[in-house]
């Protein structure tokens, strides 16, 4: 529960939606899709429903469905909106009476587990653009939350998947992402403005060395027309939060990068049963 990460997101509202199915079964049996394709391997929320379903004696069939519009894998944090998503929708569907806090906080011990994310869990759970500055589930953690204004807009754009598990299980990156970070969430929480985030962003992904080179090449294009970007992390992919009038510019050069470009709202509260 104390397990995380401290450091700075930002939530859109082009998030995950999850669906849950329960019905007795002769059996139990667990499918879980990603609109509407199965997953390989799905560990994250096949522990969150194993949690959920760990005091109970009855035998059921479980059918999880996650849908979104963003790719997995490329730093928008599926994995962590997915898994809180389906605690909260699991414990509704079982009448489970977890408080949304204790609900989230099995999503987030399965994230850590997993090695899939370290803070979106607890950001997603707050919505907004969300400072943390002590690690942990929600309930541990501590955070500043900021509702930037209705007109900011987040674009982004993903060339392609890189395995967070991978990078938060080695031992020399993780020491260069804590000495990278050093600092920079003080500066964050001094200047907590949108343009703020994204340069201190970019700082910590230069530092890490993970930029790819034609992520570079696209993040320079931005830079050419006056535009701040950055690396998502953790993805191949490029982001900026711009005001409303910016997203044509900075949709054109998303594409010209060779990207399909995202536009998304910023996310005012957070994770919600629907």
């Amino acid at each position: 529960m104390k397990v995380g990460s401290t450091g700075a997101g930002v939530n859109l509202q082009h998030g995950v939606t999850t669906s849950v199915r329960i019905s007795p079964a002769s059996r139990t049996k667990l499918a879980i899709s990603f609109n509407g394709k199965p997953l390989a391997r799905p560990v994250v929320s096949q522990d969150v429903v194993a949690e959920h379903l760990g005091s109970s004696s009855e035998i059921l069939r479980v059918t999880v469905s996650h849908r979104s519009i963003l790719p997995m894998g490329c730093g928008y944090g599926t994995s962590g909106a997915g898994a809180l998503s389906l605690s909260l929708a699991l414990n509704e569907a079982l009448g489970s009476n977890l408080s949304h806090v204790e609900a989230a906080q099995i999503a987030h011990r399965a994230e850590v587990k997993h090695r899939t994310g370290l803070g979106t869990v607890t950001s997603a759970f707050y919505g907004g653009l969300v400072i943390r500055t002590r690690p942990g589930a929600p309930g541990f953690a501590r955070v500043k939350k900021i509702v930037p204004s209705s007109s900011m807009r987040v674009v982004s754009g993903a060339f392609g998947p890189i395995s967070t598990a991978r990078v938060l299980s080695n031992t020399g990156m993780k020491k260069r992402i804590n000495l990278c970070a050093k600092g920079l969430v003080s500066l964050q929480v001094n200047g907590p403005e949108t343009d703020t985030f994204v340069r201190l962003s970019l700082r910590f992904a230069g530092c890490l060395g993970l930029i790819s080179p034609r992520l570079r090449e696209a993040i320079s294009r931005m830079q050419r027309r006056r535009i701040k970007s950055s690396m998502m992390m953790i993805g191949e992919s490029i982001f900026t939060v711009v005001r409303k009038e910016l997203v044509p510019e900075a949709k054109s050069t998303i594409k010209l990068a060779g990207l399909a470009p995202v536009v998304s709202k910023i996310a005012e509260h957070g994770a919600v049963v629907l």
